[in-house]
């Protein structure tokens, strides 16, 4: 049995939320220099928890709730880039995988080369596959957390497209963003406004999400030595779109322009 804990926290933006191993997260938030003496303390033995809704970093990914009857699941694909998606997200709707939950933003990495989630920093780039596989264990023991399968994250895509329709994009709209030019979704060298160089963690705030295309995102294996390599980076261009898809076989190397794509049960 669990139970809500409440704690009063002054007005202030919440800047990091990270959990810890033991299942507590720890909060920074950016107030005014005056309302610092107002924080309450907290007893070191007291265990201040936060129920998975007030986790404002991380967003519960229905997978359990898309179906083949779903409105943008009746579009016809115009491209092949369209065909390949809806039949990997048929698959994924058929095999019925759990919900998870995937972070807002892009990692960065703490003093400690600790895996945390913070807006404004630079993303967490050039580590290798074998490296993301090891500390994605270790960010929460207690939620699993772990690198994102490529079902999962197709899983993702099928949720995205359907926000997006939900918010006024039409059907064939949000298909081609996601799966012919994601230019309007992300940071890409022919973006609006883009920096030619790495965004901060945070950017580009699109259906609740960021960075969706400003880092490559690296996928569990699903083979001995091979990995899947997601959508696309600051340096291409909007037809390396996001609903891309490749294998790697590289798992020692360093990867310059690419995360880790964590996922929590």
């Amino acid at each position: 049995m669990s139970k809500m804990v409440s704690m009063k926290l002054p007005a202030g933006q919440i800047k990091s939320l990270k959990m810890l191993d033991d299942g507590t997260y720890e909060v920074i938030l950016e107030v005014a220099e005056e309302t610092v003496e107002t924080i309450p303390a907290v007893k070191e033995t007291e265990v201040v928890s936060f129920a998975k809704e007030d986790d404002d970093l991380f967003v519960c990914i229905k997978a359990s709730e898309l179906s083949l009857a779903d409105a943008f699941m009746q579009h016809r694909p115009k491209s092949e880039n369209e065909r390949i998606l809806k039949g990997r997200l048929k698959d994924v709707i058929l095999e019925r995988i759990d919900d998870f939950w995937r972070p807002r933003m892009d990692p960065t990495l703490d003093e400690a080369e600790n895996i945390c989630f913070k807006a404004g920093e630079k993303p967490a780039v050039g580590r290798s596959y074998n490296w993301w596989r090891e500390n994605a264990k270790k960010y929460c023991t207690k939620r699993k957390s772990r690198l994102g399968t490529k079902s999962q994250y197709v899983a993702f895509l099928g949720v995205l497209i359907k926000t997006l329709v939900d918010e006024g994009w039409t059907v064939d709209e949000a298909w081609n963003a996601v799966c012919n030019d994601s230019k309007k979704l992300g940071h890409y060298w022919n973006s609006e406004n883009t920096k030619y160089d790495f965004e901060p963690t945070g950017s580009r705030a699109i259906a609740g999400f960021y960075d969706l295309a400003n880092t490559y995102k690296i996928l569990a294996d699903d083979d001995v030595g091979r990995f899947w390599l997601a959508g696309g980076c600051y340096h291409g261009s909007g037809n390396s779109p996001l609903a891309g898809l490749g294998h790697l076989y590289q798992c020692f190397d360093c990867l310059s322009n690419s995360v880790g794509w964590l996922v929590l049960s």
